[in-house]
């Protein structure tokens, strides 16, 4: 209704019996506008109708309802292509309204204009245009109203995507922040690199720069895992298996110094660890050499030190002159207490307990 606005059916029947509303000009919407949708995009479930949009993650669970004000009283109205508002468009163009945020958005959008004539989703300098979010071609696994699984805020047309080589899309923005913020803690952990639906690897041009070092680092740890697994005398049917169980099993570190990944020992025994650390004492044996041996085949890239203060390998080298586990370095002000005759003999556990 024009003057009531919108309304069910119901509500309209009683509400222009009376004489006073029954003359009020109303129009009734298209089929497709008035039904709901209930669809599943990749693990997304979503309920669409013409005013809101409800979406539920199917594996962790959160859910968002935004509501579109999309349909305005005049049938001409500017609608943002970010933020679905409507209002005055931007002196710079690209259908975005006077917003910062919008024209933000916009400066490192692509600015190409799709086949079917939507505007391209993607970011300025890519050498292929985004298919379009409205799935004109009917191929894609997501839509412009479907959620970005990593932020959880915003519909993918709301901002400039990229998709991944496994067809997955996701806010460029929020991608390129999990990529720079990297592991959580202390020891290396490569999950950031896998795309959060389908746990392929990530790959795309708008990421190359910020992977292309990491990439590198992952390989010297795989290496290296399973160098530590043979030495250990452990083996897998394929390589595939034995590098999954390496990495799992063994726990690396990044140096501060050399940015070069070294051994901290195994897994489990860091599993108590924080994540509150001080990255510059993560030096590895090399940089920490205070003997200055080097071997004479491998240099100084596999040197190992134990512990000052029990027999587990060293992960940090505090104060220029100690190397700490894990479970020692948390409990480093009491251990550096303790006076040389208190100290146990080996062997000796972290946090310098006796053992038999």
């Amino acid at each position: 209704c024009n003057k009531c606005g919108y309304l069910c059916t119901e509500c309209d029947k009683y509400l222009h019996l009376s004489r006073k509303s029954k003359a009020h000009q109303r129009q009734v919407f298209k089929a497709a506008e008035a039904s709901v949708v209930i669809n599943k995009h990749e693990n997304m479930c979503r309920v669409k109708l013409y005013w809101m949009t409800a979406a539920v993650d199917t594996q962790t669970r959160r859910a968002v309802i935004e509501f579109k004000n999309t349909y305005s009283t005049q049938p001409d109205a500017f609608i943002c292509r970010f933020c679905n508002e409507a209002g005055e468009p931007s002196p710079e163009g690209g259908s975005i309204c006077k917003n910062e945020e919008c024209n933000s958005k916009f400066k490192v959008s692509c600015k190409q204009t799709l086949e079917c004539g939507h505007a391209c989703g993607g970011n300025a300098g890519e050498t292929s245009c985004l298919p379009c979010l409205k799935n004109c071609s009917g191929n894609l696994k997501q839509d412009a109203d479907d959620m970005c699984v990593i932020c959880f805020t915003e519909s993918l047309g709301c901002a400039p995507c990229v998709q991944l080589s496994c067809g997955h899309i996701l806010h460029s923005q929020c991608i390129s922040t999990v990529v720079e913020n990297r592991w959580i803690g202390p020891r290396i952990t490569f999950n950031f690199l896998h795309c959060p639906i389908c746990k392929g690897l990530l790959e795309h041009e708008y990421l190359d720069n910020m992977l292309r070092d990491l990439l590198v680092l992952m390989e010297d740890v795989k290496k290296k895992s399973v160098m530590r697994l043979k030495y250990d005398g452990l083996s897998f049917d394929t390589e595939e298996e034995a590098i999954e169980n390496a990495m799992n099993k063994y726990a690396y570190y990044q140096c501060y110094k050399c940015k070069k990944a070294y051994f901290g020992g195994e897994a489990q025994c860091q599993a108590d660890a924080g994540d509150d650390f001080d990255p510059k004492d993560l030096v590895c044996g090399g940089c920490s050499n205070l003997s200055q041996e080097v071997c004479p085949k491998h240099g100084t890239d596999y040197l190992e030190y134990k512990c000052r203060y029990c027999c587990s390998v060293a992960v940090y080298f505090c104060f220029g002159t100690t190397h700490f586990c894990t479970p020692c370095h948390d409990d480093f002000v009491r251990l550096r207490s303790l006076s040389k005759d208190s100290l146990p003999q080996c062997p000796v556990g972290p946090k310098a307990t006796q053992l038999e």
